[in-house]
């Protein structure tokens, strides 16, 4: 299967590893990436704070890249820059006109963009990953945290329940993994603050860390590497507020997905931490 990729600025920067681990994964369960060529930021906060139509027509510029590459269909793994395109390929039914009068060259809005979760269980199918699985992840409880850009606003993303989404969840217990159970699974964790108001940033991601702690997770299991980056870095600091160890590591769903399908961990970038998870998962069994 041949499918388009969108890696984003984070891809090829702070979220380095999410990439890695999404090109080795991918390659393994037979799916062919093609980088759309000369992709452009999907404009990530400030873009459609400033100018709604030009944010838009920003991200429409890459879908019609990907259009001009024989791409019908393309991935954003990064959690933002899906919700971005995404947007894009929605809004662009009622407000084409506008979109294209932006743009240099016109869209005909036939590319559909896909977050990674979709493409993991509706592109590649549960059935041929559960077939790939040779090293389950048996005894590690994973708590799955998707953020508030994979599942809202619902009328743009169409994917999954907006406050109690399940398609991770189902995805980690085909790996094998102890999947817990446990409510700030959809929380914003803060990134769009975390250069104007670290007080809202420590706040939010105090409250997911504390709570994934509290109902005994292992690792939270994510798939945005703006959520990574705030639960991982941000961490030490949550933990001189609280006065008390967390040590809650934050890792991507593809590193464990990679892991159960038996892919060696130096091609998923796993040290890459500030908080390890090597520790618990040579606990658990799982390396």
């Amino acid at each position: 299967m041949k499918l388009g990729y969108y890696p984003g600025c984070c891809m090829e920067s702070t979220g380095q590893a999410f990439g890695k681990s999404t090109e080795k994964v991918l390659e393994a369960l037979g799916v062919s990436l093609e980088e759309i060529n000369d992709w452009n930021c999907c404009g990530s906060t400030p873009a459609h704070q400033a100018d709604h139509l030009l944010s838009l027509a920003l991200s429409a510029r890459n879908l019609v890249q990907a259009s001009e590459q024989g791409l019908d269909k393309i991935t954003a793994p990064c959690a933002a820059c899906y919700n971005h395109l995404k947007a894009a390929e929605v809004e662009f039914e009622s407000h084409a006109d506008e979109i294209n009068e932006v743009l240099e060259k016109p869209h005909k809005g036939d590319v559909s963009v896909y977050n990674l979760l979709e493409v993991l269980i509706e592109l590649v199918g549960m059935d041929k990953v559960k077939e790939r699985v040779s090293n389950p992840l048996k005894g590690l409880k994973v708590a799955p945290f998707y953020g508030c850009l994979l599942t809202r606003p619902a009328k743009v993303t169409n994917f999954d329940h907006p406050t109690n989404p399940q398609s991770m969840d189902n995805l980690l217990e085909v790996l094998g993994a102890d999947v817990v159970q446990w409510g700030a699974k959809t929380d914003c964790c803060g990134a769009g603050y975390s250069l104007t108001g670290t007080e809202i940033v420590l706040k939010h991601c105090g409250n997911i860390l504390e709570e994934a702690k509290g109902v005994g997770a292992d690792v939270i299991a994510v798939a945005c590497p703006l959520c990574q980056l705030n639960l991982d870095t941000r961490q030490s600091e949550v933990e001189k507020e609280l006065g008390r160890k967390l040590n809650m590591p934050v890792v991507y769903i593809t590193e464990l997905l990679g892991l159960s399908l038996g892919l060696p961990k130096s091609e998923l970038a796993l040290g890459k931490r500030l908080v390890s998870s090597k520790p618990i998962l040579k606990k658990r069994k799982v390396i």
